[in-house]
C-alpha cells in the first residue's frame, strides 16, 4: 500500500517542526513567512491535502463563507455572488453557492446544509419576508449571518442592502422630468422585502396621480412576467406615459414585447428599471435602470459576518446604501 503523506512528512522536508507545519497549513499569522513559504512548497512537491474538516474541527474555521439565493438565474443575483466571492478572494476564503429556487422549503434545506458543512458564516437572500424567517433565525443561532438584499421579518440578524424607496423616488422624478404625466409600475407581489419595499415607494410618490389599477401589475421577478405584464397594458387600452420596472429581468422582456407591438421606446412610452444588470446595457433601446452598489454591499456584508464572528453578543446592524439612476436611451438618454 502507498504510503500517504502526513503534515510530518511536510514538516520533514521543511525543516520545520510538525505543529509549525500545522499552523502554516492553517494559515496562522504566528508563523514566520520564510517558514510558511517552505511549508506551503513542501506541501505542493509532496501533494499533500489536509483534511478540510478535521483542521475545522481544530481550528474551528473552515475559511468558507456559504451564501444562498433565491435564483441564479437572476442577473442581479449573479453579480452579488461575483461582488461576494471577489471580497473573500481577497481574504484567501472560498464561497460555497446554493439556490433555493425561489421555494421557501428548499431555502431551509439549503440553509441547514450549509450548517452542516461547518461554513465560517452565511449570506441570505431571503425568498419570503415571512417563510424564510424561522430558518434564518435557527441558522444566526449557530453562525454569523447576515441577510444580504432582503430580510426576513423578526429574522434578527444583521442585514445589508440599498434604499429601494429611494431608488423607485429618482425614478419617479426622473420619467416626469422627462414629460411624463402617468406612469405604470410592473413588479412582483410583496412578498420579499424588496418587492414590498418598491411597490410601496411606487405608490407614495404617485399619490398625488392615481393610478389606474390595470397599470399596477404584480407578478415575480421573472422574464415570463414582463411579457405577460406588457401583454396585458398592450390590451387594457391606452399605455401610460412611463413604465417602471421592480428589476431588468422584468423590463428586459417588457421591452421586447412592447417593440414586438411596434411601440416606440422610449418616443411613445418611457421605461425605467432597477438592478442595473449586464442585460440592461444589451437591449434595444438600452435601458434606464437603478444602480445599486453591490461592491460596496458585499464589502459591508463580509465585514460584518467577520464582525459577528468576534462579537456575537454584538448589536445587531443594519446596512443600507444610496442607489443611483443610470440614464440610458429607455428614457430618452
Amino acid at each position: 500500500m502507498a504510503h500517504k503523506t502526513t503534515v510530518r512528512d511536510v514538516a520533514a522536508a521543511a525543516g520545520v517542526s510538525p505543529a509549525t507545519a500545522s499552523r502554516a497549513l492553517s494559515g496562522h499569522p504566528s508563523v514566520n513567512p520564510e517558514m510558511a513559504r517552505r511549508v506551503l512548497k513542501a506541501s505542493h512537491e509532496l501533494g499533500y491535502s489536509a483534511n478540510v474538516f478535521a483542521r475545522a474541527l481544530r481550528t474551528q474555521r473552515t475559511d468558507t463563507i456559504g451564501m444562498v439565493v433565491p435564483s441564479i438565474s437572476n442577473p442581479y443575483f449573479v453579480v452579488a455572488v461575483e461582488a461576494v466571492e471577489k471580497v473573500l478572494a481577497d481574504t484567501d476564503r472560498s464561497l460555497i453557492l446554493c439556490d433555493s429556487r425561489d421555494s421557501v422549503a428548499t431555502e431551509s434545506a439549503r440553509i441547514n446544509l450549509l450548517v452542516q458543512r461547518m461554513v465560517d458564516g452565511l449570506l441570505v437572500i431571503p425568498v419570503s419576508t415571512e417563510g424564510s424567517a424561522a430558518a434564518v433565525r435557527t441558522a444566526a443561532c449557530q453562525l454569523p449571518l447576515v441577510q444580504f438584499d432582503r430580510f426576513a421579518d423578526g429574522a434578527g440578524t444583521d442585514f445589508v442592502g440599498s434604499d429601494d424607496g429611494e431608488g423607485i423616488r429618482q425614478c419617479i422624478d426622473h420619467l416626469r422630468s422627462r414629460g411624463c404625466a402617468s406612469v405604470a409600475y410592473v413588479g412582483a407581489r410583496p412578498s420579499t422585502s424588496t418587492a414590498a419595499e418598491r411597490l410601496r415607494a411606487f405608490l407614495d410618490h404617485t399619490a398625488d396621480r392615481p393610478v389606474p389599477d390595470h397599470w399596477v401589475q404584480l407578478g415575480d421577478f421573472s422574464a415570463e412576467w414582463g411579457r405577460r405584464a406588457a401583454d396585458a397594458m398592450l390590451q387594457a387600452g391606452p399605455l401610460p406615459d412611463g413604465i417602471v420596472c421592480g428589476a431588468d429581468v422584468i423590463a428586459v422582456s417588457l421591452l421586447s414585447t412592447l417593440r414586438a407591438a411596434s411601440v416606440d421606446v422610449p418616443g411613445e412610452v418611457m421605461v425605467v428599471s432597477y438592478d442595473d444588470s449586464t442585460l440592461g446595457s444589451l437591449t434595444v433601446p438600452s435601458l434606464t435602470s437603478v444602480r445599486q452598489p453591490v461592491a460596496s454591499m458585499a464589502r459591508e456584508a463580509v465585514r460584518l459576518l467577520d464582525h459577528r464572528a468576534r462579537h456575537a453578543d454584538a448589536s445587531i446592524r443594519k446596512s443600507v446604501f444610496d442607489p443611483q439612476l443610470v440614464v440610458r436611451d429607455s428614457s430618452g438618454g
